[in-house]
């Protein structure tokens, strides 16, 4: 079974962690590693769960800390190529990606993230390129947009 926590939602941060008993991954990452770590203790969660980052899109509420996170825990960061170039150029993302840890996506293209299918698909916003994922693992699917201008049809589709 899948479980969802939102550990923040807003222009103070955005930051969410999908898991099921073996494997997590996080959605976003704009608020501080001591914070996570406090949230993971208190909801008794182990971050040796936590094996990958997915990134809807490059706005500073979303990434922020998303290079501090990865860095540390070493966990690889799945975005659209413009996405990863426009955390490299965000002011508020003190520490960038380690090389080693970018990987990317494509929209309307399925990739395995550890134990999840994911299926990044457009959100119109104004970011450079934002994108919702359908996340499919063990029989369950869930689907994740953030900042949508309108809903599309793409966007029903998958949230189907």
């Amino acid at each position: 079974m899948l479980k969802f926590i939102s550990f923040g939602s807003g222009s103070s941060g955005n930051c969410y962690y999908l898991f099921n008993e073996t494997e997590g991954l996080f959605i976003d990452v704009g608020i501080g590693t001591r914070t996570l770590k406090k949230y993971f203790r208190e909801y008794g969660l182990s971050f040796a769960l936590v094996r990958n980052v997915l990134v809807t899109h490059d706005h500073a509420d979303h990434v922020k800390s998303v290079g501090s996170f990865a860095n540390e825990f070493k966990l690889p960061v799945y975005a659209t190529r413009k996405v990863h170039e426009g955390i490299l150029r965000n002011y508020c993302v003190q520490k960038k990606i380690d090389k080693e840890l970018v990987r990317y996506v494509e929209k309307g293209q399925s990739v395995n993230v550890g134990a999840f299918s994911v299926l990044p698909f457009s959100v119109p916003h104004d970011s450079n390129d934002n994108v919702g994922y359908r996340i499919e693992c063990g029989g369950s699917s869930f689907c994740v947009m953030t900042d949508a201008g309108c809903v599309t049809e793409e966007m029903k589709e998958c949230a189907g």
